[in-house]
């Protein structure tokens, strides 16, 4: 059961919920510091350095004890690929990167509308062969994202098993964004439940990153429509109060359907995204999170 204090702050969170997303996110877009000013904030016990040279904000994390010194986790943000920057990214992956002791690439990629898909993708595989370029082999690298950084980590590996690349040491997931179409029941059981997100606003972002409603049910776009087989273990972390649920569960299907060794963790009470909020859930969750990632860095993937 979720603690009184997670409950109540979502409470809070949920009754001022319309103004909240009224404020909206152009004023966090436009007061978002540099990489070399983020890098400069110790959070979770990591260091940061800027990455120079790709062509976007990056920052390389580095966490108090490195527990695999041939490994790297490759961290993809959320924001519906319409928001989010690299002080967000810092946020998000200093705590999973002090969990799992893995040093880990973090970016902040182009931004739909004025940067549609595929661009995100581009940027995600130019961040990808980054670390390929330091030496890291692919099954010591994993990747890790939430909401829409989820679905880009999943179409990311996707175009690398296609192009008959070799795939990542695992994938984790965060309240994943997989189903721009929104078919899945969550959308309109949980609406009057979730703290933080509405379905009519995804829609209008999920059209700014695809372009077309007819191409919402692309793999690449929403990766819950691709066939999985040969992909690296994943693990799902999402909450049962979020809209996005339904999109977690079809998930695991489908990955379960492929052969994947996948799993789903459902937290009870939690809103979309819930690690990014201090809960003593969001501690756990990342706690598991980095026991995942690290296992699998530790063993490889084959």
């Amino acid at each position: 059961m979720p603690t009184r204090r997670s409950q109540e702050t979502l409470n809070v969170i949920r009754s001022h919920k319309k103004a909240a997303m009224g404020f909206g996110m152009d004023w966090l877009m436009r007061v978002n510091p540099t990489a070399d000013t983020v890098a400069k904030i110790r959070m979770s016990g990591t260091r940061a350095d800027p990455v120079r040279g790709l062509g976007m904000p990056a920052l390389m994390l580095f966490p108090r004890k490195t527990e695999v010194e041939d490994g790297a986790i490759l961290h993809l943000h959320g924001g519906a690929f319409v928001s989010g920057g690299i002080l967000q990214c810092r946020a998000i992956a200093s705590p999973i990167c002090s969990a799992a002791g893995v040093k880990t690439l973090t970016f902040s990629y182009r931004l739909a509308p004025r940067c549609p898909y595929p661009a995100q993708l581009e940027d995600a595989m130019r961040a990808y062969r980054y670390l390929m370029d330091l030496g890291y082999a692919p099954e010591k690298i994993a990747l890790v994202g939430e909401s829409a950084g989820g679905n880009l980590a999943l179409a990311l590996a996707l175009k690398l098993r296609d192009a008959g690349k070799p795939l990542p040491a695992a994938i984790a997931l965060m309240s994943p964004w997989v189903d721009l179409a929104q078919t899945g029941e969550s959308y309109a059981l949980l609406a009057d439940v979730d703290a933080t997100l509405d379905a009519e606003s995804l829609m209008e972002d999920a059209l700014a990153y695809a372009g077309s409603p007819g191409r919402l049910t692309d793999p690449e776009i929403s990766p819950v429509y691709a066939d999985f087989s040969g992909f690296p273990p994943v693990l799902i972390h999402c909450g049962t109060s979020e809209i996005l649920l339904s999109d977690s569960e079809m998930l695991e299907r489908k990955l379960l359907d492929g052969g994947v060794d996948a799993q789903i963790v459902r937290w009870a009470g939690m809103c979309h995204v819930f690690q990014a909020f201090g809960f003593k859930e969001s501690k756990a969750s990342v706690s598991q999170i980095g026991a995942f990632l690290l296992k699998a860095l530790r063993e490889g993937n084959g």
